[in-house]
């Protein structure tokens, strides 16, 4: 069985050698050179000082590339700014380890965590984390009409009555829309993820929790 596919990169080469011998002395993992050696499952950030832009722009080529599945990230830095937290989240951070906490197994634990869908980051920023989500929501999306998974608060609104079971014209009468306004709803809900049925719209949706 292959181990965890991680990219490593490092402020310097030295740092770099250094980490990848802290993963190499296990099996669970397969350090790969560059990205031509295929897609990691992990890409392992270390910087020497404050994280900053220039590890944000190296991350975020992973997120644009069309890999249904974008590697997750972990980041080991001196310093992290809070104001940076949603910027990370976009860029697919997942973990932010402080260096000066980093012990023997300690770093191959995390990175073994994250490559299964763990999040870690000390508690401090994850409670900012919240709020700044919170204030997104509150601020930006909902005036806009949006919701944080992306959808229309009328396309939740919509996938929520037929849930329970409600008829177009019904939905229509609910939320005094036209029958035509919550077929055109459906329809580009429908169309822009590719579902074929209200079935699987409504599975979706429960899926990532918005219903």
């Amino acid at each position: 069985m292959d181990g965890v596919k991680v990219l490593v990169h490092a402020s310097d080469e030295f740092t770099e050698a250094g980490v990848k011998a802290m993963l190499g002395a296990g099996e669970q993992f397969r350090l790969l050179m560059d990205t031509r050696a295929g897609t990691p499952d992990v890409v392992l950030v270390v910087v020497d000082g404050v994280v900053g832009s220039s590890t944000f722009a190296f991350l975020r080529q992973f997120q644009g590339t069309g890999v249904p599945s974008a590697p997750r990230a972990v980041i080991v830095a001196d310093r992290f700014r809070a104001e940076d937290l949603l910027v990370a989240v976009e860029c697919g951070v997942m973990a932010l380890l402080a260096r000066n906490e980093i012990k023997e197994g300690t770093l191959a634990s995390a990175v073994l965590a994250v490559s299964r869908g763990a999040a870690l980051m000390p508690h401090r920023l994850q409670g900012i984390l919240l709020d700044q989500l919170t204030q997104l929501r509150f601020q930006v999306l909902a005036p806009a009409g949006l919701t944080l998974f992306g959808f229309e608060t009328r396309e939740r609104d919509v996938l929520q009555l037929i849930a329970e079971g409600y008829q177009t014209d019904e939905i229509a009468k609910k939320l005094t829309y036209s029958e035509g306004t919550v077929k055109n709803v459906l329809y580009g809900l429908m169309n822009r993820l590719r579902l074929n049925t209200r079935s699987q719209a409504v599975a979706y949706a429960m899926r990532v929790g918005l219903i």
